[in-house]
């Protein structure tokens, strides 16, 4: 029922624990298409337990060009965005979908806020645009008309175009920042050149063929129910 869209790019050690909070969904009819468009990096998951990894010898003109394309290929009619820097925190798909058979008929259904970790340690229930928007594949097709090219393409797609959204109170993302990488929505309104280059740049770059293992770094789920009990 929900594809589950993640970009990437030279993050190997974060696309782990994203692909790895999809997997411990486990729940039938979703998927996670992962989108890396870095020619010099080729990432492999044998196990292709509803996960596509999609490696793109071109890069996109803008995040949004890859947003997009992702979309485009989903099999779903409901596209969840997940940054490969954040994660899905439990039950998230399975109450997505509740709340969606619930409240049929709007363009986008989020959660009033997520999960904030700051250096990968949790900082209590925060929001932002993102707070794990999912998005109709019809309304996705309805707003094709002089998008943004660069800088703020999620603020457009879920507030510019006079979609009608449900919120409902189940905290379904992880948002994480900090963690020694760079952060597109930290970067500033800049060019679309200015952005690739500090992404190419970045000193945790990595670069060859990988062969993904999905895995935590540490038990996120327990430290979230642990402080929200």
């Amino acid at each position: 029922m929900i594809s589950v869209i993640t970009l990437t790019y030279k993050r190997k050690h974060l696309l782990e624990e994203a692909i790895q909070s999809f997997l411990m969904q486990d729940i039938d009819g979703c998927e996670m298409i992962v989108i890396n468009d870095c020619k010099e990096t080729e990432y492999r998951y044998e196990n292709q337990k509803n996960v596509r990894i999609l490696n793109i010898s071109e890069r996109f003109p803008s995040v949004f060009d890859k947003l997009m394309y992702g979309f485009s290929v989903a099999k779903n009619d409901y596209l969840y965005r997940l940054d490969d820097d954040d994660l899905l925190y439990q039950n998230s798909l399975e109450e997505a979908i509740k709340e969606i058979q619930q409240n049929k008929g709007y363009d986008i259904y989020r959660s009033k806020k997520h999960h904030y970790f700051l250096n990968n340690q949790y900082q209590g229930r925060n929001g932002n645009v993102n707070n794990g928007n999912i998005y109709t594949k019809n309304y996705i097709q309805s707003i094709t008309e002089n998008p943004p090219k660069q800088f703020g393409e999620d603020y457009w797609m879920t507030f510019a175009n006079n979609a009608n959204i449900y919120e409902y109170d189940y905290d379904t993302m992880i948002y994480r920042w900090g963690m020694q990488t760079y952060h597109i929505s930290g970067l500033g309104d800049i060019s679309q050149e200015k952005m690739y280059n500090l992404v190419d740049n970045h000193k945790l770059d990595t670069i060859g063929v990988y062969k993904l293992n999905p895995h935590f770094d540490k038990n996120y789920y327990k430290e979230i129910n642990d402080a929200n009990k």
